[in-house]
């Protein structure tokens, strides 16, 4: 990969890996956004901004403050923030990710923010580290598997900044548990989806035929789902209609449990009609009514 200053390419992949440290294990995730420190701050450091790549979330910015996400039916995660220094640093520890009575280690994630200094137009590295201090022997498989879901995550705080910055965010999501062997991407047309070109989910639900075109930026999985905790999934960046955006649609097994999601990332030009979540509303029931369809 080229890089910048010794810094991934401006928009490139996240670079990735998983460190043992002693006792203790992290995930690092490492990327380069064309964006100012500032303007990536916003994006990762606020409630609306998490929005923009990650999932809903509350987080009040002071030491000792906050930070709620919210991951639709698998509930939410609770942590403290620990360390505030914008538009540098920020760091939040959730010390019972595992629920009450599940005695673990406490989990720390720190996000850093450095500009590249290069002449061109601003892009600021981002480097994201998350686990534990200790216990790694029983947990570090937890903690590493991790690693996709936050690289992904990255990549679409790459994919807002350099092609959806200034817009109004909102998010659809619809979950939906469902039985073994099944795979949202199949059923929509998108097996065989091959990054960077065009592909298109198709569904009908009474009645009415949906389709969601865009180029693909992400697609996981083997012929079968045998990808990370058999994860199955295909995302789209649809730079046109009425609720453009990134558009995720995905099957993964939890222990028992298998879901199909749809996740809709909804970035509407500022003043458009409809706005943002309105936009979103209609994503989401429309792809409710396709998931109960498929189920029913």
């Amino acid at each position: 990969m080229s890089e910048t200053q010794g810094h991934p390419a401006v928009g490139g992949e996240p670079i990735a890996r998983f460190e043992r440290e002693g006792p203790g294990c992290r995930t690092l995730v490492e990327v380069t956004v064309p964006a100012a420190a500032e303007d990536v701050w916003e994006s990762v450091a606020t409630g609306p901004g998490y929005r923009r790549w990650f999932v809903e979330a509350e987080l009040e910015p002071r030491v000792g403050g906050a930070l709620v996400t919210h991951h639709g039916d698998f509930g939410d995660s609770e942590g403290t923030i620990t360390a505030w220094d914008p538009p540098h640093r920020y760091a939040y520890v959730e010390p019972a990710w595992m629920g009450e009575g599940t005695p673990v280690p406490d989990w720390t994630t720190e996000i850093s923010l450095e500009p590249v200094p290069d002449d061109g137009p601003p892009a600021t590295r981002v480097l994201l580290t998350s686990g534990v201090a200790t216990e790694a022997d029983t947990w570090g498989e937890d903690i590493e598997g991790t690693l996709p879901g936050w690289r992904s995550a990255l990549r679409l705080l790459t994919e807002f900044h350099t092609h959806f910055a200034g817009r109004e965010t909102a998010q659809a999501l619809v979950m939906r548990e469902v039985p073994a062997g099944h795979r949202l991407t199949e059923l929509l047309g998108l097996d065989g989806a091959v990054v960077g070109q065009q592909a298109t989910a198709r569904a009908e639900a009474g009645g009415r035929q949906l389709e969601v075109t865009g180029t693909v930026i992400e697609a996981n999985g083997g012929p079968r789902g045998e990808g990370p905790a058999q994860q199955d999934s295909v995302v789209l960046r649809v730079a046109e209609g009425a609720a453009p955006g990134v558009y995720e649609f995905g099957t993964m097994q939890y222990g028992e449990t298998r879901m199909s999601v749809v996740r809709g990332y909804v970035h509407v030009p500022a003043a458009a009609e409809p706005g943002a979540a309105e936009a979103a509303r209609d994503v989401e029931q429309d792809w409710a009514a396709v998931l109960d369809a498929l189920l029913a």
